[in-house]
């Protein structure tokens, strides 16, 4: 029984060195692009999933109105920083605001 195990266990033990080996690359960290805080980057990344931006151009508001939206978004799951969230509205306000 004991020699039966042994070529198991070396088995496992190669397969758990290997999945590590090749985990060890992975990045965890946030891309560029939403940490430069620009405005039509962060829009087209957390907006767009879920709206067409041909949606989002055709819509004039004021800074007041986009503030509201974006709010309503993060409420509903965006998921924006405090800071992210003053970019997209400035962004959107300047850009598409009336």
């Amino acid at each position: 029984m004991r020699n039966r195990c042994i070529p198991i266990l070396l088995t496992l033990l190669t397969v758990l060195i290997l999945l590590t080996a090749c985990s060890s690359g992975v990045s965890n960290t946030a891309p560029a692009a939403t940490s430069n805080l620009d405005g039509a980057t962060l829009v087209q990344e957390h907006c767009s999933v879920c709206h067409a931006l041909s949606r989002i151009e055709s819509s004039n508001r004021t800074a007041a109105e986009w503030k509201t939206i974006v709010d309503l978004m993060i409420n509903r799951g965006a998921k924006l920083t405090p800071g992210e969230e003053t970019v997209v509205v400035d962004y959107l306000a300047t850009t598409f605001g009336k």
